[in-house]
């Protein structure tokens, strides 16, 4: 939960740093329109409704991200499931896949923000528009969806890859698929150790190539697995 808190707030940070250089930027390269010039205070107050713009952005984001997690650890269990010959299958958990989790629910927060803006500014959103257009140009919206759409491709590439990542165990051995789908087979005589890291379901299993299956993103582990790993390699449980 600490973890999942933390990265709210960095992401928030970085919404709140970034996003003022890109809108710094826009200004920089498009001409801005000199119809219906705002006076100083309209501008001033303009400024203070794109914070409540921005809170609305953050708000949808956060629900977005956890909501995405949760979907993408269901899919992982669904798309690996069809594997056979396994006795155990272990996918990423929602905390393994909240990182591309939080990626997709930034980029997709732009949605329901869009669809959310007349409501959340009311009778000064003809107002707004007018703003935008005298401080980013006519062009702005444009260069938006460009940005909406790397960002886009950018999450679909990263959840791509996060849904590679599982682990087989039959009777006899441990297959491991990592990120890049590159797969790596391992017999029960291979594993060097099985640490409890503490906590329920929390085991770190280490082969005798240093390679390690930390069980705390992945699930579901049950003791019947444990127990089947410490059978076939002859290791304890190291507490």
């Amino acid at each position: 939960m600490l973890e999942i808190v933390r990265s709210l707030l960095i992401s928030f940070f970085a919404v709140a740093i970034l996003l003022p250089i890109i809108r710094f930027a826009m200004r920089r390269m498009l001409a801005a329109s000199k119809e219906n010039a705002l006076t100083p205070d309209e501008v001033k107050f303009m400024q203070k409704q794109e914070w409540k713009l921005t809170w609305a952005y953050f708000f949808f984001a956060c629900v977005l991200a956890v909501f995405s997690a949760g979907v993408l650890a269901m899919v992982s269990s669904i798309i690996h499931a069809s594997s056979n010959g396994w006795l155990h299958l272990l996918t990423p958990n929602f905390r393994a896949l909240f990182a591309p989790g939080l990626l997709l629910g930034l980029t997709l927060a732009v949605l329901p923000l869009k669809l959310a803006q007349p409501t959340l500014i009311s009778h000064d959103y003809a107002l707004y528009k007018s703003y935008l257009r005298q401080t980013e140009g006519l062009h702005s919206i444009k260069i938006y969806r460009i940005l909406f759409l790397v960002m886009l491709l950018l999450s679909g590439i990263l959840v791509w890859f996060a849904l590679q990542w599982h682990v087989t165990i039959s009777a006899e051995q441990v297959k491991v698929t990592n990120l890049l789908s590159e797969e790596r087979t391992y017999a029960m005589s291979e594993i060097d150790k099985i640490e409890y890291l503490g906590s329920e379901g929390e085991y770190l299993i280490t082969f005798n190539d240093n390679t390690n299956i930390n069980t705390t993103y992945l699930k579901p582990v049950q003791l019947e697995m444990i127990a089947l790993l410490a059978e076939k390699s002859g290791k304890r449980v190291i507490r």
